[in-house]
């Protein structure tokens, strides 16, 4: 039993650094409404390029954690809303993979602030936004038939039947049925705030490549500790719990339909991933339990826990944006563009917009005053950080170009690009830029 009652310390966190509140959540309700406009003009204005007509959506159908208010804050305003968007089936190609690359043609013809271009991926058509707001919108199609209608999704290259509102239906259940009732000290829904504290722990480092927020919502309701006294100690004995779970069984399944959320070898290397921090994390609470620990050593295993100043702990340092050249070294700027292909057309990158989509391609460019410069050498240092870097054994490594490199956002988490100009082999400048990808 946790020695120290935090719990309103917990709150305190959740209200202000956990939970979205009234105003982010109808900022990013806006953002949806504005792609969902962008979607269905662009359909007209495409239909008017071919000489024809193409029908917008009926009906949108929110998904994911936006749905089921499991959201969380996002220091760097990178957030992700799913919606399902349904069509009538005479409405869209017949083809799954030609329907969501409709979509993406239908965006890209309307325009907007994208930080790349909308792409039709396996499962939906992706838009990354400037601010770092990136949604995804599946595509569905109503088909009616004997039996009445059916929901069908285009997922890789075919249709199949499903229900975009099952995932938000079952995790309503769970929480209204599993939390604490009436008769409880602690606020309702006592679920839904343990997800969200699950969420924030694994989202706290940026190096971290950790599951999605379906398979962490899924283990922890799973395995969720009620207490209807404290919320502190609920969240201890769900951790606990969580660690003991994935020691003897890294597989996750659906809850809905039990299709296995694992299957993918980079999921299996995540939910591995959570494990490591989860082992790690039950060894920083297990003080709290101790007859010994001290309010201010329960507060601080909390804190290191959320890697949160909230606590009283500084947060995990990521180095400054821009690293501040020695006194005899020249400062070197180095632009960075971000494309779809390498040598395609560049979107000026700052690291103060987000983080950018894996795949995409970063190209590095000196100015024209410091190219082609006679008599030195030039090297580009390439630093990774974050588990998916350390697991492919590519957290450094130097490549020569005298003008620009081009490189492949691969990892998760933030990269470091240094470029050293060299004379007689003294470094005589150098720039240093930093790139932050995010786990989409």
């Amino acid at each position: 039993m946790a020695q120290h009652d935090v719990d309103a310390d917990l709150n305190k966190f959740y209200k202000g650094h956990v939970v979205l509140g009234t105003e982010r959540r109808k900022l990013l309700a806006e953002r949806r409404d504005a792609c969902l406009g962008r979607l269905r003009e662009g359909l007209k204005l495409l239909g008017e390029k071919h000489a024809t007509t193409y029908k917008s959506h009926q009906r949108p159908i929110n998904q994911g954690s936006y749905a089921m208010h499991t959201l969380n804050q996002h220091p760097e305003g990178e957030y992700d809303i799913d919606v399902a968007v349904i069509f009538a089936e005479a409405d869209l190609p017949a083809n799954a993979k030609d329907s969501r690359q409709r979509m993406a043609n239908a965006l890209l013809e309307a325009g907007g602030g994208f930080l790349t271009e909308p792409e039709a991926r396996t499962n939906a058509v992706t838009v990354w936004y400037a601010d770092g707001t990136h949604v995804d919108l599946a595509i569905y199609r109503e088909v009616s038939g004997f039996w009445g209608t059916k929901l069908e999704h285009a997922g890789g290259d075919t249709w199949a039947e499903r229900d975009p509102s099952a995932i938000t239906d079952w995790f309503t259940r769970q929480v209204d049925e599993r939390s604490p009732g009436l008769l409880a000290n602690v606020r309702d829904q006592q679920l839904r705030r343990v997800v969200r504290w699950v969420k924030a722990f694994a989202r706290s480092r940026v190096s971290w490549s950790l599951p999605g927020g379906m398979i962490l919502t899924s283990l922890a309701v799973e395995v969720y500790s009620f207490d209807r006294g404290r919320d502190d100690v609920s969240l201890l004995n769900t951790v606990k719990a969580l660690k003991y779970r994935l020691s003897s069984n890294l597989e996750v399944n659906n809850p809905v339909n039990g299709v296995s959320l694992t299957a993918k070898p980079e999921c299996k290397i995540q939910v591995r991933n959570l494990l490591r921090k989860l082992e790690k994390a039950t060894e920083w609470l297990s003080i709290i339990e101790e007859s010994t620990c001290t309010r201010e050593q329960t507060l601080r295993a909390w804190g290191r826990f959320f890697n949160h100043e909230f606590w009283g702990l500084v947060a995990e340092a990521e180095g400054p944006a821009e690293e501040v050249a020695k006194a005899d070294v020249t400062h070197l700027r180095i632009d960075v563009g971000v494309a779809r292909s390498q040598g395609g057309t560049t979107t000026p990158y700052n690291i103060k917009q987000g983080s950018i989509a894996k795949k995409r391609h970063i190209h590095f460019a000196l100015p024209s005053e410091w190219r082609n410069v006679p008599n030195v050498e030039y090297r580009w240092t390439v630093r990774n950080t974050g588990d998916e870097a350390v697991e492919a054994k590519q957290e450094q490594y130097i490549l020569n170009s005298p003008n620009e490199a081009w490189r492949t956002a691969a990892y998760q988490g933030i990269h470091t690009m240094t470029c050293e100009i060299l004379r007689g082999g003294h470094v005589t400048a150098r720039g240093v830029r930093r790139i932050r990808v995010g786990r989409w």
